[in-house]
Formats: structure tokens, sequence, C-alpha cells
């Protein structure tokens, strides 16, 4: 559906003279179209405000300036578009028009028109999305018609100083033999704009500008860097506009590239692109923005766990993609595990089931939210836990291995790092996960076991640096047989660093130097490359940044790549996708802060030469953590609010000399344990928290 707004008088004198269409995007709502009913108008501006999430425009039309703001209310799908000339303005006609391809159109009483739209007719047993949206002007007496069978239009003037709203609701939804009558959505829809008025829209106004506010309050950076400070609120804006509850879950390119089909470039690819619009959202102190992610991903689970075992394994894994149809329709009957082992019935990237349950780990960690890890997430992980266990092979070194199975699409390798690394994500979790509910003590050693004979990361000397390879053997018509790519997006990183999170700063030394020796030789930093701008912006940076790369090297790539590859309204373009770009977030993030193996660090990452200032991201362990540096300075204190209590251990900005923690709401010192890394002899210090509390870490004297 598309609303157009049009100069209705034209220039008789040139009857080849056409409208233009200029379109503005409302990151949270439904495109608004604005025409012109001139040629090129130097006059013409529009302005993305993310503080307040509206768009606001000028544009010269019929010889008038034409001045617009654009905004959705919060919750629901009611665009209002606000209209304006000024003051000493002859009055102005104009005309909206609401289009729907292919669909019906009606007038609603008086001044107020509507279209539909389905995608399948009522009883048909195929998936049907149907939709209604309804218009109406406030401030002005406008004339409803019908001029064709998909167009509506609204026929008004508007007066000089005297603004008038024009309002637009949508309803619809879609399923599998959809049963809601397409009237329904119709008479929703009139009824909403029929029954708002003036007061009702200030009022929508203020809460939707509330909303903003308080996402915005939620955490925020200063990085004293121009292009990353655009690039990071750009992306937080981008996610917080496309991925909300109640919602199906952002597609590949979010809400905004529609069509028929969800098939393409905007279904859910498991292979990284669907989870990496996530990746900075928790860390970025929003996690509830990943609550339509786990509710997609969970009704998908009855068809993969059925098709895992048709192939004859145990457990399930995922295929590549899928599109949200199952959301709708009742779960299918089980399937029992049956037949041979038939790993070329599985897609053949075997890594797609650990990455779709990487947000789930991720709630747990970030919230500790106990009942999602127990009813959710756990039974997830257990049935994946299953698959790898029966999958991998065990080989005549004794060691388990993994066959069948491809770092990238189209191969069939052996030992790709990705797998490697996803069954150990996995293993590993479930370990620490069964503890934390205390449930399964008897499978621990079974989990432990199939971890201590994992096979290793391959390795290898190139150019004299020891590297880690994407795989021991490679078999790829596609992509060719190399076992590592110069500029390629680094994939086999991802099984090691981010997202698997099985090393960061602070963890094995060696495994580090191999990480930015492998870094070093591909080089997917160069700009234009698969590594920064086809398919590996939302990974790249952050594994560099999590891996201790040189800090001030890093962000002049970053902003390099950034710059290259801007939108003008500040999210970042790639190829091979769209939304996920805001996953590099956790690049920003991940600079000034870093949880590993239970111990956070601040400033890990960030130049010792930039000042630099987070407040309230949140770290693993539902810590919410601030702190800023100067610099050339040490980091002046820091303020943890323990959401849920327990142990709070940090690697030492000040070294060896002890901070003092004071609780805010007792306002006396707490006990410290200080003690130092054995391999690193990283200063460490921990101490006992209560949920609810805030502490502040004051910098030692």
């Amino acid at each position: 559906m598309r609303l157009l707004i049009t100069g209705a008088v034209h220039n008789p004198a040139d009857p080849n003279q056409k409208a233009y269409i200029r379109d503005l995007m409302l990151f949270d709502g439904q495109t608004n179209v604005i025409a012109g009913a001139t040629g090129s108008d130097p006059n013409y501006r529009q302005q993305q405000d993310i503080l307040n999430a509206e768009v606001r425009g000028s544009q010269t039309v019929d010889g008038r300036v034409l001045s617009t703001r654009s905004w959705l209310t919060d919750g629901e799908n009611l665009l209002v578009t606000e209209l304006s000339i000024p003051d000493d303005a002859q009055p102005l006609p104009l005309q909206a028009d609401l289009t729907a391809a292919g669909g019906t159109t009606g007038v609603a009483g008086d001044g107020q028109v509507w279209v539909t739209r389905t995608t399948g007719a009522d009883g048909a047993t195929r998936w049907a999305s149907k939709a209604a949206a309804s218009a109406r002007v406030l401030g002005s007496r406008a004339t409803a018609s019908t001029p064709s069978g998909n167009t509506a239009r609204l026929s008004f003037e508007l007066a000089p100083g005297r603004p008038v709203r024009l309002v637009t609701s949508i309803h619809g939804n879609g399923s599998y033999a959809n049963p809601t009558p397409l009237n329904d959505f119709t008479t929703k829809a009139v009824n909403r704009v029929a029954g708002i008025d003036g007061r009702a829209l200030d009022k929508a106004r203020s809460a939707h500008r509330d909303w903003w506010k308080r996402f915005w309050l939620k955490s925020y950076v200063d990085t004293g860097d121009a292009t990353l400070n655009k690039y990071y609120y750009g992306a937080l804006y981008a996610m917080g506009a496309a991925s909300r509850e109640g919602f199906f879950m952002p597609g590949t390119y979010a809400p905004w590239r529609t069509m028929d089909q969800t098939g393409g470039a905007n279904r859910y690819w498991m292979n990284y692109n669907t989870e990496s619009q996530y990746y900075g959202v928790y860390s970025a102190n929003r996690p509830e923005l990943a609550a339509p992610y786990y509710k997609a991903v969970a009704a998908e689970l009855p068809y993969v766990r059925n098709t895992t075992h048709a192939a004859g394994y145990k457990g399930m894994t995922f295929s590549r993609t899928f599109s949200p149809y199952n959301a709708t329709r009742p779960a299918p009957a089980d399937v029992p595990v049956t037949g041979p082992k038939l790993p070329g019935k599985l897609s053949d990237q075997k890594t797609n089931g650990t990455f779709a349950a990487i947000p789930f780990m991720w709630n747990w960690e970030y919230t500790r939210d106990e009942e999602f890890l127990r009813t959710q997430t756990y039974p997830f992980l257990k049935e994946l836990g299953e698959f790898w266990m029966d999958f991998v092979e065990k080989g005549e070194d004794g060691k388990y291995h993994v066959l069948h199975s491809a770092v990238n699409e189209g191969g069939n390798d052996v030992d790709s790092v990705y797998d490697l690394g996803y069954i150990r994500r996995t293993l590993t979790a479930l370990i620490e996960y069964s503890q934390a509910l205390g449930v399964d003590a008897e499978l621990r050693p079974v989990w432990q076991s199939y971890l201590d004979d994992l096979a290793p990361y391959p390795t290898a000397t190139m150019d004299g640096l020891d590297v880690i390879l994407l795989a021991s053997k490679i078999e790829n018509s596609i992509k060719g047989n190399a076992l590592l790519n110069k500029n390629d997006q680094p994939i086999n990183l991802e099984g090691v660093v981010r997202p698997s999170d099985n090393l960061a700063i602070g963890g094995d030394q060696e495994q580090l130097r191999k990480v930015r020796n492998t870094l070093q030789w591909v080089d997917p930093f160069l700009p234009g490359s698969r590594g920064s701008s086809i398919n590996g912006f939302p990974k790249t940076f952050t594994i560099a940044a999590r891996a201790g790369w040189d800090p001030e090297d890093l962000i002049g790539r970053f902003t390099t790549v950034i710059n290259r590859l801007w939108r003008p309204n500040l999210t970042v373009r790639q190829g091979g996708g769209g939304q996920e770009t805001s996953g590099s977030l956790e690049t920003v993030n991940s600079m000034f802060l870093q949880t590993f193996e239970d111990v956070i660090r601040v400033f890990p990452a960030w130049p010792a030469g930039r000042d630099g200032k987070f407040v309230r991201l949140r770290a693993k362990g539902a810590f919410v953590i601030s702190a800023e540096r100067r610099a050339g300075l040490e980091v002046s204190g820091i303020e943890v609010l323990s959401e849920k209590g327990g142990t709070a251990t940090f690697a030492s900005p000040w070294g060896s000399r002890r901070p003092v923690v004071v609780d805010d709401a007792t306002h006396r010192p707490v006990r410290l344990t200080f003690g130092h890394d054995a391999d690193t002899a990283e200063a460490t210090f921990s101490f006992d928290t209560k949920p609810g509390h805030t502490y502040t870490v004051r910098r030692p004297s």
C-alpha cells in the first residue's frame, strides 16, 4: 500500500511536466511518499530526526513551500503526516491518494477513504496476507472519491497558517488458511481513523516521543569520533524501529522491503544474516529488541526437528533459511529418527542450528532470565547437543571430527572451524546452564568427554604467520577449495571469537595471537571486499576488537568502510544484506566493554590516546556498567548496577592498586577480593552484589 500526496493544480503551460516523487522512509513506519508538482526543486529537503523518530520535509508545490512532518505511533500502525504552508501563502489544493495494487477501494462516511488488499481468498488453504488501510484529514474538509479500482482519493485545501494532519491506519495479518474476513480489517482501520481527533493525536505524539526518550536513555556512548557516533546511533535507531515485540521478526531487509512472497533476500537466513541484526542489542542494554526473534525461531523448531530426524539424526539442526509462516499454524506431529544417516538431506552448513540458538544463549548470559533459560534456551540447546554428538565421527586418532558440513555455502568440508567452534560453544554452554539450573548432572561428563576429544582447530603457517584455517579440507565447487582466502569475510573466526564467544581478550594468548595473524593475512578490512563490505561488515570489526587488534588502527579501518558505505539515513549498506549492518554496534560496545569467562573488562580495546565514555552498557552476568576515560588518563571510576545479584569480577584497569567499592544504597564499602590471573598476570578484583543495588568503584588514590 502507498500514500501519495500531490499538488492538485499542475502547470497548464507545460502538459509534459510530470510530478516527481520523493520517497521518505520512516524507520518505524510505513513508506510515506511526497510528490512535488514542479520539476527540480532547490528547496527540497527531508530531515530524519532519530531523537523523536520522525521525518520533517520541505518542498515547493505549485509555488508554495509545503512543510511536512511524518511519524508513526508506537504499538500500532497509525501513520500521521502533518502538512502546512506559510501564513502569507495562497491556499494550496492537495490530494492524497491511498493505493493498493490489485486491491479494492471505498469511501467511508464523510471525508474518509479505505483500501484493501489480499494475497489469497477467504477459505484458501495456502498462506494468505490480508490488509486494509483507511485515511482522513483532520483540520480541513476533504472530499472522498475512488477514481480507480485500486486508488482512493482525499481532495482538500491547505489554508495558510492552518496545519492539517493526514491520518492513516493500517490493519492486517497473514497466516495459513487465514480465517479472518478481509472486511474485519477494513472495519478496524475505518473505525480507528473515524474515532480519532486532534486531542487523541496530541496524546499519541507525546507517547511516541516518550517511547523513544526511554529507548535512547537505556544506554549511550560517546566515542569522540563523529563517524562512529553517527553509525552507532543510526544503527540503534534502525533496530529500535524494526524489531518490536508483538510483530514479526524483521527479515534481511527489515520491514521496509516488502513483496507478496518472503522468498529471496527478505527470508530469514540462519547462517548469520538474521542473527547478526541482534549482535549489539544485548550489550547496548536493549535485549528486549530480540523478542520477535525468539518467537519466530521457536515456531520453527518442530519442523527442523522432523527434518533432522528424517535424515537419520537425533536432536535437531536448522536449514539455511525459513519464512515466518510456521508461526501462524499448529506444529506438526513429531517424526521419529528413522533410517540411515543421510547428511545430504540436511543443509550443507550444519552450524545453522547453533547460529539460531546464539541469541537464546545471550538472553541468559546478559540478563540472567532463569525462566527463559529453563523453558526455552536449555531445551533447545539439549537437542542441538544431541545432534552434534550424533553427527561427529571418531577417527583413528581418537578425536571427534566433522565431515559432510560446510564452512561456505555449497561445500562438503572436513573439520570446518565453523563446526568445531559451534560444537564447543554448544556443549560448553550445556554444562554451564545445567549447573545453573541444577539439572542433568549425569550428562555433564558426557558433554565434557566430547569436548575433551574434539578435533583442534586446523592451523598452518602462511607467509611466516601462524594462522587458523577455514577447515582441514574443503570441497566447494562454488567458492573453490582454498583453506584461506584473501580479503574474504572471516567465517572461520566466527566459530572461534564472535558470535561463538569461545575466545576474547583475556583468553588463551596463543589462540589470540593466531586470530590476529589470521586477520593480518586475510585482510578482511579492505574497503569494498567481501570481508568488509559484502557480508563481512557485521563480523570483521567486532572480531578484531575482541581479539585485541590495535584499537587505533581498527577505528581507522572501521570508519573508512563506514564512510564508503553510508546511506543518507545514517545506516550502512553492504552487498549481501541490509538490516544486518546494525550488527557492528557490537564493535563499539566491545571496544568499551567485554566479558569473557565471567571477567568484565572496561575499555579493553580502546585507544589510550582517545576520550571515551559509555553509560549503562550491559555486561554478561546481568551487570549494567558505566565508565569514562580521558585521553592519556586512567579510568576515572566504574558504576555497576547488579540486576540479579551474584559476584562481579573485573580485570582491574588500575593494575595492582586496590580500588574502593561502595554500595550506593548503604554508602558503605563492600568487601573486595583481589588477585592476579595465573596466565596473564592481569590483576582482578571481585565483590558480591545484591539484586537491584548499584555500586561505585572508585579509582585508587
